[in-house]
């Protein structure tokens, strides 16, 4: 019903602003913490466009995660459900870069264009189908074409619910604690073969949605507001909560979920 709904255009318009003032709650009642920003404020002087990495099911919360200057050009698919995105992304001011399955060379264009213009690139490596938390798009190539590094970004909140989807979407709620994670690290492929540098990206990707699940979790139990810095090291993670003098110390070995 759904599926024949969204070829409807009236529907498509009452749909996609919905989407968009429902997100504009939950972005104004919940609470957003980013870490690790400088790292991406240091790139971004030279005027240097870079990739940055999402997995899919963390894009919603993503949408309120760039305060940074150049314009972000998220790559969206041209099927019924990327243009969905691609209009509720166009309200928040983005300006999405559309994939098209017939027409490859038109994306690689706009790329071309936006990189030309200092702008960064926005990419769910996991989408459009899954396998969730696998790569299947040919990130690599593209980033040794244009000569760009890689910024991984990871979102997660106390509160939230999951579409029954290929890779279990999460949509935030109103009222929630949310963080958005940048990797300390801006990766050069130029230092990996493919395989190599997939096996990196997922790794770490993983291994800071494992950080931050520690704050949620955290959060949870804490009312007050939480001024947090994250910090990975390697042997431990470290956890500074500067709400409250105590320390905690995680071992990689430690089991976090």
């Amino acid at each position: 019903m759904l599926k024949k709904l969204s070829k409807n255009k009236f529907f498509k318009i009452i749909f996609v602003n919905f989407i968009y003032l429902s997100l504009s709650l939950i972005k104004k009642t919940s609470n957003w913490s980013g870490v690790n920003e400088e790292v991406i404020e240091k790139q971004l002087r030279d005027n240097k466009s870079i990739i940055v990495l999402i997995w899919h099911n963390q894009l919603m919360g993503s949408t309120f995660s760039w305060k940074f200057k150049p314009k972000l050009r998220p790559v969206a698919t041209s099927h019924r459900d990327g243009q969905i995105s691609t209009l509720v992304q166009r309200k928040f001011g983005l300006d999405p870069l559309l994939r098209e399955k017939d027409k490859p060379t038109t994306l690689i264009k706009e790329i071309t264009l936006a990189v030309e213009k200092g702008e960064c690139i926005y990419i769910t490596p996991d989408a459009p189908h899954g396998p969730p938390y696998e790569i299947n798009t040919n990130i690599y190539k593209l980033a040794k074409k244009f000569d760009l590094k890689i910024a991984l970004l990871t979102f997660k909140t106390n509160r939230f619910f999951r579409l029954n989807n290929w890779d279990k979407l999460k949509i935030p709620l109103p009222f929630s604690k949310g963080i958005f994670f940048w990797g300390e690290e801006i990766i050069n492929p130029s230092q990996f073969d493919e395989n190599s540098f997939n096996a990196y990206i997922i790794d770490n990707l993983n291994k800071n949605l494992k950080i931050i699940g520690i704050f949620t979790r955290l959060a949870k139990r804490d009312n007050k507001k939480l001024y947090l810095k994250l910090k990975l090291s390697k042997k431990f993670f470290n956890i500074s909560l500067l709400c409250s003098p105590k320390l905690l110390y995680f071992s990689k070995g430690s089991g976090i979920d």
